[in-house]
Protein backbone atom coordinates (compact mmCIF):
# COMPACT_ATOMS: atom_id res chain seq x y z
CA UNK A 1 0.00 0.00 0.00
CA UNK A 2 1.39 3.39 -1.00
CA UNK A 3 1.46 6.49 1.18
CA UNK A 4 -1.40 7.92 -0.84
CA UNK A 5 -3.46 4.75 -0.41
CA UNK A 6 -2.92 4.89 3.36
CA UNK A 7 -3.95 8.56 3.47
CA UNK A 8 -7.12 7.87 1.49
CA UNK A 9 -8.01 4.93 3.73
CA UNK A 10 -7.43 7.04 6.83
CA UNK A 11 -8.95 10.36 5.76
CA UNK A 12 -11.67 9.14 3.38
CA UNK A 13 -13.05 5.92 4.89
CA UNK A 14 -16.38 6.48 3.14
CA UNK A 15 -14.85 7.46 -0.20
CA UNK A 16 -13.80 10.75 -1.77
CA UNK A 17 -16.38 13.52 -1.95
CA UNK A 18 -17.43 14.65 -5.43
CA UNK A 19 -18.41 18.19 -6.37
CA UNK A 20 -19.38 19.83 -9.63
CA UNK A 21 -16.87 22.38 -10.87
CA UNK A 22 -19.51 25.07 -10.46
CA UNK A 23 -19.74 24.28 -6.74
CA UNK A 24 -16.06 25.02 -6.10
CA UNK A 25 -15.20 27.60 -8.77
CA UNK A 26 -16.66 30.23 -11.08
CA UNK A 27 -15.77 32.07 -14.24
CA UNK A 28 -13.98 35.32 -13.52
CA UNK A 29 -16.20 38.38 -13.82
CA UNK A 30 -13.44 40.83 -12.90
CA UNK A 31 -12.24 43.30 -15.51
CA UNK A 32 -8.89 44.83 -16.38
CA UNK A 33 -7.92 47.64 -18.74
CA UNK A 34 -6.13 46.89 -21.99
CA UNK A 35 -3.66 49.61 -20.96
CA UNK A 36 -2.20 47.15 -18.46
CA UNK A 37 -1.56 44.48 -21.07
CA UNK A 38 1.82 43.36 -22.41
CA UNK A 39 2.93 40.44 -24.58
CA UNK A 40 3.65 38.58 -21.34
CA UNK A 41 0.33 38.95 -19.52
CA UNK A 42 -2.21 39.12 -22.35
CA UNK A 43 -3.58 35.65 -23.05
CA UNK A 44 -5.50 34.68 -26.16
CA UNK A 45 -6.14 31.29 -27.70
CA UNK A 46 -3.21 31.88 -30.05
CA UNK A 47 -0.58 32.06 -27.30
CA UNK A 48 -2.06 29.30 -25.19
CA UNK A 49 -0.05 26.29 -26.27
CA UNK A 50 -1.60 23.01 -27.37
CA UNK A 51 -1.28 19.74 -25.46
CA UNK A 52 -1.08 21.43 -22.04
CA UNK A 53 2.04 23.35 -23.00
CA UNK A 54 1.19 26.45 -20.96
CA UNK A 55 1.48 29.82 -22.66
CA UNK A 56 3.87 31.82 -24.79
CA UNK A 57 4.27 35.49 -25.65
CA UNK A 58 1.33 37.05 -27.42
CA UNK A 59 1.86 38.37 -30.92
CA UNK A 60 -1.12 40.67 -30.44
CA UNK A 61 -1.85 43.01 -27.54
CA UNK A 62 -5.10 45.01 -27.44
CA UNK A 63 -4.65 48.75 -27.00
CA UNK A 64 -8.09 49.77 -25.75
CA UNK A 65 -11.14 48.45 -23.95
CA UNK A 66 -11.72 46.23 -20.95
CA UNK A 67 -10.77 42.58 -20.72
CA UNK A 68 -11.47 39.62 -18.47
CA UNK A 69 -9.04 39.78 -15.56
CA UNK A 70 -7.18 36.77 -14.21
CA UNK A 71 -5.23 36.42 -10.97
CA UNK A 72 -2.42 34.14 -9.79
CA UNK A 73 -3.73 30.57 -9.33
CA UNK A 74 -6.61 31.10 -11.75
CA UNK A 75 -6.82 28.43 -14.45
CA UNK A 76 -7.09 29.57 -18.07
CA UNK A 77 -8.54 27.20 -20.67
CA UNK A 78 -8.83 27.77 -24.41
CA UNK A 79 -12.52 27.41 -25.28
CA UNK A 80 -12.06 27.23 -29.06
CA UNK A 81 -11.44 23.66 -30.27
CA UNK A 82 -11.11 22.19 -26.76
CA UNK A 83 -9.53 19.05 -28.22
CA UNK A 84 -6.33 21.11 -28.57
CA UNK A 85 -5.96 20.88 -24.76
CA UNK A 86 -4.90 24.46 -24.10
CA UNK A 87 -4.62 25.15 -20.38
CA UNK A 88 -2.43 27.23 -18.08
CA UNK A 89 -2.18 27.77 -14.31
CA UNK A 90 -1.65 31.49 -13.90
CA UNK A 91 1.28 32.89 -11.95
CA UNK A 92 0.52 36.59 -12.50
CA UNK A 93 -2.19 39.19 -13.04
CA UNK A 94 -3.33 39.74 -16.61
CA UNK A 95 -6.19 39.82 -19.05
CA UNK A 96 -7.81 37.71 -21.71
CA UNK A 97 -10.72 37.67 -24.14
CA UNK A 98 -13.95 35.75 -24.47
CA UNK A 99 -12.30 32.80 -26.19
CA UNK A 100 -10.40 31.90 -23.02
CA UNK A 101 -12.14 30.71 -19.86
CA UNK A 102 -10.82 32.01 -16.54
CA UNK A 103 -11.68 29.61 -13.73
CA UNK A 104 -11.42 31.14 -10.25
CA UNK A 105 -11.63 28.94 -7.14
CA UNK A 106 -14.31 30.01 -4.65
CA UNK A 107 -13.68 27.61 -1.75
CA UNK A 108 -10.88 27.26 0.79
CA UNK A 109 -10.51 23.47 0.64
CA UNK A 110 -9.31 23.22 -2.95
CA UNK A 111 -5.72 23.71 -4.11
CA UNK A 112 -5.25 25.50 -7.42
CA UNK A 113 -2.49 23.07 -8.41
CA UNK A 114 -4.76 20.11 -7.68
CA UNK A 115 -7.65 21.56 -9.70
CA UNK A 116 -5.23 22.31 -12.52
CA UNK A 117 -4.20 18.64 -12.66
CA UNK A 118 -7.85 17.55 -12.64
CA UNK A 119 -8.76 19.91 -15.48
CA UNK A 120 -5.64 19.18 -17.50
CA UNK A 121 -6.52 15.50 -17.65
CA UNK A 122 -7.47 13.99 -21.01
CA UNK A 123 -10.76 13.00 -19.43
CA UNK A 124 -11.78 16.63 -18.99
CA UNK A 125 -10.86 17.59 -22.55
CA UNK A 126 -12.80 14.62 -23.94
CA UNK A 127 -15.78 15.80 -21.87
CA UNK A 128 -15.39 19.39 -23.06
CA UNK A 129 -15.08 18.26 -26.67
CA UNK A 130 -18.24 16.16 -26.42
CA UNK A 131 -20.25 19.22 -25.36
CA UNK A 132 -18.64 21.62 -27.84
CA UNK A 133 -20.65 23.03 -30.74
CA UNK A 134 -19.64 24.40 -34.11
CA UNK A 135 -18.09 23.27 -37.38
CA UNK A 136 -14.50 24.20 -38.14
CA UNK A 137 -14.05 26.12 -34.88
CA UNK A 138 -16.12 24.32 -32.22
CA UNK A 139 -16.60 26.18 -28.97
CA UNK A 140 -16.86 24.46 -25.60
CA UNK A 141 -19.99 24.77 -23.46
CA UNK A 142 -19.43 26.98 -20.41
CA UNK A 143 -22.48 25.50 -18.70
CA UNK A 144 -21.39 21.92 -19.32
CA UNK A 145 -17.92 22.66 -18.00
CA UNK A 146 -19.39 23.77 -14.70
CA UNK A 147 -21.13 20.39 -14.40
CA UNK A 148 -17.85 18.51 -14.67
CA UNK A 149 -17.35 16.33 -11.55
CA UNK A 150 -14.37 17.18 -9.35
CA UNK A 151 -13.08 14.68 -6.76
CA UNK A 152 -12.53 16.71 -3.59
CA UNK A 153 -10.38 14.84 -1.06
CA UNK A 154 -9.03 16.56 2.07
CA UNK A 155 -6.20 19.04 1.56
CA UNK A 156 -3.41 16.68 2.73
CA UNK A 157 -4.40 14.20 0.00
CA UNK A 158 -4.56 16.98 -2.60
CA UNK A 159 -1.07 18.07 -1.55
CA UNK A 160 0.27 14.54 -1.89
CA UNK A 161 -1.30 14.12 -5.34
CA UNK A 162 0.20 17.43 -6.46
CA UNK A 163 3.61 16.38 -5.10
CA UNK A 164 3.49 13.09 -7.02
CA UNK A 165 2.33 14.68 -10.26
CA UNK A 166 4.86 17.53 -9.96
CA UNK A 167 7.62 14.93 -9.69
CA UNK A 168 6.35 13.13 -12.77
CA UNK A 169 6.09 16.42 -14.67
CA UNK A 170 9.66 17.34 -13.75
CA UNK A 171 10.89 13.88 -14.73
CA UNK A 172 9.07 14.06 -18.06
CA UNK A 173 10.65 17.46 -18.78
CA UNK A 174 14.10 16.10 -17.95
CA UNK A 175 13.57 13.10 -20.22
CA UNK A 176 12.34 15.33 -23.03
CA UNK A 177 15.44 17.53 -22.70
CA UNK A 178 17.71 14.48 -22.66
CA UNK A 179 15.97 13.01 -25.68
CA UNK A 180 16.26 16.31 -27.54
CA UNK A 181 19.99 16.48 -26.78
CA UNK A 182 20.44 12.85 -27.80
CA UNK A 183 18.53 13.45 -31.03
CA UNK A 184 20.68 16.49 -31.85
CA UNK A 185 23.85 14.45 -31.23
CA UNK A 186 22.57 11.62 -33.41
CA UNK A 187 21.75 14.06 -36.22
CA UNK A 188 25.32 15.43 -36.12
CA UNK A 189 26.65 11.89 -36.12
CA UNK A 190 24.42 11.01 -39.06
CA UNK A 191 25.60 14.04 -41.06
CA UNK A 192 29.23 13.19 -40.36
CA UNK A 193 28.92 9.56 -41.43
CA UNK A 194 26.73 10.41 -44.40
CA UNK A 195 29.28 12.89 -45.71
CA UNK A 196 32.21 10.59 -44.95
CA UNK A 197 30.66 7.52 -46.52
CA UNK A 198 29.70 9.32 -49.70
CA UNK A 199 33.29 10.46 -50.24
CA UNK A 200 34.44 6.81 -50.52
CA UNK A 201 37.90 7.82 -49.24
CA UNK A 202 38.43 10.11 -52.24
CA UNK A 203 40.67 13.14 -52.08
CA UNK A 204 39.29 16.65 -52.58
CA UNK A 205 39.24 17.68 -56.24
CA UNK A 206 41.58 20.48 -57.33
CA UNK A 207 39.58 22.12 -60.09
CA UNK A 208 42.39 24.20 -61.58
CA UNK A 209 44.73 21.20 -61.71
CA UNK A 210 42.10 19.14 -63.48
CA UNK A 211 41.55 21.91 -66.02
CA UNK A 212 45.31 22.12 -66.76
CA UNK A 213 45.48 18.35 -67.19
CA UNK A 214 42.58 18.53 -69.64
CA UNK A 215 44.33 21.27 -71.65
CA UNK A 216 47.52 19.17 -71.72
CA UNK A 217 45.59 16.16 -73.00
CA UNK A 218 44.05 18.37 -75.70
CA UNK A 219 47.48 19.56 -76.83
CA UNK A 220 48.72 15.96 -77.00
CA UNK A 221 45.75 14.97 -79.13
CA UNK A 222 46.50 17.85 -81.51
CA UNK A 223 50.15 16.75 -81.86
CA UNK A 224 49.15 13.16 -82.53
CA UNK A 225 46.58 13.98 -85.22
CA UNK A 226 47.84 13.20 -88.78
CA UNK A 227 48.69 16.25 -90.89
CA UNK A 228 47.14 16.12 -94.38
CA UNK A 229 48.01 18.24 -97.44
CA UNK A 230 51.75 18.45 -96.77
Amino acid sequence: MTKLDRMIAELCPDGVEQKFLGEVAQYSSARISANEMTAENYIGVDNLLSDKGGKGLSGYVPESGMLTRYEPNDILIGNIRPYLKKIWLSDCVGGTNGDVLVIHITVDNLLAEYLYYVLSSDRFFVYATQYSKGGKMPRGSKDANMRYPIPLPPLPIQQEIVRILDNFTELAAELAAELAAELAARKKQYEYYRNSLLLFNSQPVNVERERERERERERERERDEPKFGK
